[in-house]
């Protein structure tokens, strides 16, 4: 992925690149010191070549920082903790639902040290936490401001106006308003419980030395936030043709199809500010919108690897563990391989930086980083038995699974419960195991996660028939094969449909992107942890969920209220 997440200056770089290899075409003498009147002059010229050259300079990669990585994020180390991605699974980590497995290198430090709570979020000062979340949604905020200081809604939407001047411009208001949706998610309470009494965020929209300005009111931000994501998905749908009104499906065949801001991601972004703010009709037709392009679920044979098949995947047929009695390729799992995920709205092919494949498969072959994650036993046991996704956890442990045994290592135990989610142990476009060379794809959005927010923002609206016949859908498709579909009526528990919406998000979205944190935040509710198979009890109050804003930030802009 080193190609795909970007650092400081990178998009400034290419932009210099490519207004020096368009000179020509530019017409202009210093292609270096364009001032802004000459760029939107360029963008607005009716030479669609100058326009496509600009385009490319001002507002190519900004894909990018969907999944920010920077040294910033882990108080300014270059690690495997400096981005976005782990830090998400920090947050579910701290919940109730995600176990450190293996503590056999340290119970206090990396991934072990987020599970204990060994930081504090309330803690304004802390370099490796408070600012390096505040730092990733700046900067992609600052980075979007790049193209839409030249790409305005009057450049939009003139005239003369080509269509891939509107695509952009789309993407730029998208991510900008991602930006800001990261900010009242991590930095301020749950609207409905609080959050509406806040100063929400001061907005920015060029990128320049700004004078500081004062923060909006909470319902305002918001209000920003889904007017900026509309206003995107109606550009985009102007800037395409009418049979993809803006969305652009995913092609398994074409890689690349995943890579890219398009209506769908403005539509995901739009219902998940909807649902934070509470315009649950705005969020219902959000879903409904990117659903219809995208009615397939995962199916059995791709999620992840069933416990079934566990003791012959720790068997090795030859002395160097290269082959297994049963192996699991990366390429048939779908939370590892684009091409078997029909859900996947969004994310990249072949990573070579190791995110989902090391951090959170557990049967990798010289699994040395000890990425050993574990399902509570509480959520565990509230999965029905017919539920495939329940298999999808370790049933029994193993005392001396060798996925240390290559590369000199000895054999360790993998204890009950651990996921077999993200689960391969061969990397991708491969034939054997090895510790060597490790890739995969990184899946980052995905269409279940649209499902949960639409039965959630159809419950809120009081459609209580519509949420239970959406959930219905979700429940069929994670059936055993063979077994009779599981209904929110027959569903283990006897519960309500509320209560069944949030163990469906706990479920489902177990180890993504941090959402059972989000979730928690939303509904108001402490993350309890105790008992089960935890070795570390812990209440995570809602009000400690509440980030702290920076001191950096704080002493930078005097608008805020302390």
């Amino acid at each position: 992925m080193n190609n795909r997440i970007k650092i400081f200056g990178i998009i400034g770089l290419a932009a210099l690149v490519a207004f020096q290899g368009c000179a020509n075409k530019l017409e202009v003498t210093n292609p270096n010191y364009l001032n802004d009147d000459q760029v939107r002059q360029l963008l607005s010229s009716s030479d669609q070549a100058k326009v496509e050259a600009t385009l490319s300079a001002i507002g190519s990669g900004l894909e990018s920082y969907l999944c920010l990585s920077h040294s910033t994020l882990s108080g300014g180390f270059s690690n495997n903790y400096a981005n976005e991605y782990s830090m998400n699974l920090f947050r579910d980590l701290g919940c109730e639902d995600m176990i450190y497995g293996y503590r056999g290198i340290s119970t206090t430090d990396g991934w072990a040290a987020y599970y204990n709570h060994t930081f504090d979020p309330a803690e304004y000062t802390s370099a490796a936490s408070n600012n390096g979340w505040w730092f990733s949604s700046s900067y992609i905020i600052a980075q979007a401001n790049k193209s839409a200081t030249y790409l305005t809604d009057e450049v939009a939407t003139s005239p003369n106006a080509l269509p891939s001047v509107k695509m952009y411009a789309a993407q730029a208001k998208t991510l900008r308003a991602y930006g800001y949706l990261q900010l009242m998610e991590r930095f301020r309470k749950a609207y409905k419980y609080g959050g509406s009494e806040q100063q929400g965020m001061p907005i920015y929209t060029e990128y320049r030395y700004n004078t500081p300005v004062e923060p909006l009111p909470a319902q305002e931000t918001w209000e920003w936030i889904i007017n900026e994501l509309e206003t995107a998905g109606q550009y985009f749908a102007a800037g395409s043709n009418a049979k993809t009104d803006g969305y652009v499906v995913v092609d398994p065949a074409v890689t690349a199809s995943y890579w890219r801001i398009d209506r769908t991601m403005s539509d995901y972004f739009l219902a998940r500010a909807c649902l934070d703010y509470g315009d649950y009709d705005k969020a219902i037709a959000a879903c409904q919108r990117i659903l219809a392009k995208y009615p397939n679920f995962i199916d059995e044979a791709h999620y992840g690897v069933d416990t079934k098949d566990l003791d012959a995947i720790a068997t090795p047929v030859n002395e160097d563990w290269t082959l297994g009695e049963k192996d699991v390729k990366n390429d048939d799992n779908a939370f590892l391989s684009m091409t078997c995920n029909p859900e996947a709205m969004f994310g990249w092919t072949n990573d070579g930086s190791l995110y989902a494949y090391s951090f959170l498969n557990s049967i990798q072959p010289g699994n040395s980083t000890g990425a050993i994650f574990q399902i509570s036993q509480d959520l565990y046991d509230k999965m029905d038995d017919n539920d495939f996704r329940k298999a999808r956890f370790t049933d029994h442990a193993i005392a001396e699974f060798p996925w240390f045994s290559t590369s000199g290592h000895a054999a360790a135990s993998l204890p009950k419960y651990s996921n077999l989610k993200f689960g391969a142990t061969i990397h991708q476009n491969a034939e054997e195991r090895s510790h060597v060379t490790i890739g995969s794809d990184m899946v980052l959005f995905r269409t279940s996660e649209v499902w949960l927010m639409l039965a959630e923002a159809q419950y809120q609206a009081g459609k209580e028939n519509d949420a239970k016949a959406t959930l219905n859908k979700l429940l069929a498709a994670r059936t055993k094969a063979g077994a009779q579909p599981l209904t929110c009526d027959t569903y283990k528990g006897n519960l309500s449909t509320w209560e069944q919406i949030k163990l469906q998000w706990r479920i489902e979205m177990w180890g993504e992107n941090g959402l059972n944190y989000y979730c928690h935040k939303r509904w108001n509710e402490p993350s309890i942890r105790t008992g089960s198979n935890h070795w570390n009890d812990k209440t995570w109050t809602v009000d400690e969920m509440e980030w702290k804003i920076p001191l950096k930030e704080l002493q930078t802009n005097s608008y805020w209220e302390r």
